[in-house]
């Protein structure tokens, strides 16, 4: 592993983001194919990081959409609460940097949503059990794209059925590809 087995929540993964980018543009056959992103969650934070430190590998992106774009510090505080562990967020939160040298805040993606400037529709389970929906619009917000939509999941509390929804319910993928491609 790269990163030395260390999940950077995109502080580190951002470089697969690029090394994908640059992999497409090289490639005979995908070179001239016009391009859109779906990223999901760690792969939208990535992206948005990726968007931040290097927007020229981004210039031919003409869409995106950010599925479940979830900052860890959301996962951690709803987790240590729900299972009842006092001082549960400080003991994960210096764990954390005790092994990667990095602090639950070091991977907040605001900071970095506000250089996107692609279409991008962000879609999430409204009341997925471990991610608080405002943290999900303050993500939303902070993009400064012109072209946004924010899109809430709803009926279920289970995050993991964000990542199959749109398999099983594709239109609104196919309209938005289809209007900014």
């Amino acid at each position: 592993m790269g990163s030395g087995g260390v999940i950077g929540h995109g502080v580190l993964e951002y470089r697969d983001v690029i090394g994908s980018l640059r992999y497409a543009k090289f490639r005979v056959d995908t070179k001239d194919m016009r391009t859109a992103l779906y990223s999901r969650c760690l792969g939208a934070k990535s992206t948005f990081v990726a968007m931040n430190k290097h927007p020229e590998e981004f210039s031919h992106i003409l869409a995106m959409i950010a599925l479940q774009p979830a900052p860890p510090r959301a996962f951690v505080e709803r987790a240590v609460a729900r299972a009842g562990i006092k001082n549960g967020f400080d003991m994960f939160n210096n764990a954390l940097h005790r092994r990667s040298g990095y602090q639950l805040d070091d991977f907040r993606p605001i900071e970095n949503t506000q250089v996107v400037t692609v279409p991008t529709l962000v879609a999430q389970v409204h009341d997925d059990f471990m991610m608080p929906a405002s943290y999900v619009q303050e993500i939303y917000d902070s993009i400064s794209a012109e072209g946004k939509k924010l899109f809430w999941i709803e009926g279920t509390d289970l995050r993991f059925q964000g990542y199959t929804y749109f398999g099983k319910h594709p239109r609104l993928v196919l309209e938005w590809f289809d209007a900014h491609m």
